[in-house]
């Protein structure tokens, strides 16, 4: 039996995913932002309000992981999203826009278990190109993704407070 769970949300668990939204978010970029950018980020980003209207978007999935019953991460799919820079791409496609990983919970092998969820999703929705943005600098991300076999077809700028980072826009035949 694995050790993990992938678990739809549902609109009484949006709570702990705005929480894991909070957390993993900071984990992960709190040393490249101000505190002052991060928080406005967080405040204008990964509200409640905003988590719950990005949950309720028709083509928009969420997923929780959990690792012996215990949250450790999400992932968010949008079905049918064009990139906003470098398409369009064969449709039909899907954005694999969020995955994270609690860092207590990294090296459990639960990120390749969420990117195989989102496969098992867009192989159902008849999915032809999947795509995601990263941070140019985030190695191990790209990394990760260079290894799912990923390839870069463009970018764009993702602001966080004042600070615009430029994201390298990636894809992967389905």
């Amino acid at each position: 039996m694995k050790p993990y769970d992938i678990r739809p949300v549902t609109e009484t668990s949006l709570p702990l995913l705005a929480q894991l939204e909070r957390s993993t978010f900071s984990e992960t970029f709190q040393s490249v932002y101000s505190a002052a950018d991060l928080q406005s980020f967080l405040d204008e980003r990964k509200s409640d309000a905003v988590i719950r209207k990005e949950w309720a978007s028709a083509n928009s999935r969420y997923y929780f992981i959990y690792f012996n019953n215990t949250p450790a991460g999400f992932l968010k799919i949008n079905l049918f999203r064009q990139p906003d820079n470098g398409g369009p791409l064969p449709e039909p496609v899907m954005e694999l826009e969020k995955i994270y990983v609690l860092k207590a919970f990294q090296g459990k092998k639960l990120g390749k278990a969420l990117m195989d969820h989102a496969y098992a999703m867009g192989r159902e929705h008849f999915v032809r190109t999947i795509w995601l943005g990263v941070w140019e600098h985030n190695l191990s991300a790209r990394k990760f993704y260079a290894k799912e076999g990923y390839t870069q077809f463009g970018e764009h700028i993702f602001a966080v407070g004042r600070q615009a980072d430029r994201d390298l826009l990636l894809q992967k035949p389905l």
